[in-house]
């Protein structure tokens, strides 16, 4: 049987321990705890091994003996923050809609719990924790009383899981666009009006012109960014729900 990558043998509590060297005095728990603190706090910029090791009063070459390297702490810490940020059991007494919508917009919070997460690379192979994991079969647990195929019950969840990361996404990037005007840059619209042509781009100089691209200084608010999550994925489950219609007709 081949070994699993580095990084996920300790998600699945399957690497052996160091049999030489001191006691143990930490847990990989306490270090990954306190890199996703740091995360949290500060973004990803400032998070290092030796910034790991300083919060917790230790060196960093100790926390070499739990965690191998940098890429790996990020593994755990994206996976972990899967596991405080669970997704919620399906409800048998209710249809697939209502259950994947609660998990989409659960989804939703945990991206915004832990905004980090979306900086973190994917790494060399996809995501197989514990974590991220229960939240793929959580996803799918929605199509138990369908008859929609394996392969579109995936597809479905892909889909929806790409949707709700580009959409956090895209509300961190404009509210670090409005961070540049702050400094003295211009807004986004003000930029297009600088160089969006009527006759080369004519669609879209009319909404510059009806003022769409204006964003306010102070970024993306809470109740934008709801109002655009919820027009989306309404958007998204009107499909699906026709898709899981024409397989419940072929029956």
């Amino acid at each position: 049987m081949p070994d699993l990558p580095p990084g996920v043998d300790v998600l699945w509590g399957r690497r052996e321990p160091a049999k030489r060297g001191p006691r143990p005095n930490l847990s990989i728990e306490q270090i990954v705890d306190a890199a996703i603190e740091i995360a949290s706090a500060e973004g990803l910029g400032p998070l290092s091994m030796n910034r790991v090791a300083e919060k917790l009063g230790k060196s960093a070459m100790s926390l070499y003996r739990y965690v191998r390297t940098k890429d790996e702490l990020l593994q755990l810490m994206t996976d972990v923050s899967a596991v405080k940020h669970p997704p919620p059991e399906p409800d048998e007494t209710e249809g697939w809609r209502p259950n994947l919508e609660r998990w989409a917009y659960a989804l939703v919070g945990l991206y915004r719990q832990f905004p980090w997460v979306l900086n973190v690379p994917l790494g060399p192979t996809p995501p197989v924790g514990p974590g991220q994991l229960t939240w793929l079969d959580r996803g799918l647990a929605s199509f138990r009383k369908t008859h929609v195929p394996s392969e579109l019950r995936l597809g479905v969840v892909m889909l929806l899981l790409i949707f709700i990361r580009g959409q956090v996404r895209m509300a961190q990037e404009v509210n670090q666009g409005a961070a540049g005007v702050a400094l003295g840059y211009p807004a986004y619209g003000e930029m297009l009006r600088l160089v969006v042509d009527k006759d080369q781009l004519p669609d879209l100089a009319r909404l510059v012109d009806e003022g769409l691209f204006d964003d306010p200084e102070e970024g993306m608010s809470e109740q934008e960014f709801d109002l655009e999550v919820r027009f989306g994925l309404t958007m998204i489950f009107d499909g699906i729900e026709r898709l899981v219609a024409g397989y419940e007709e072929e029956q």
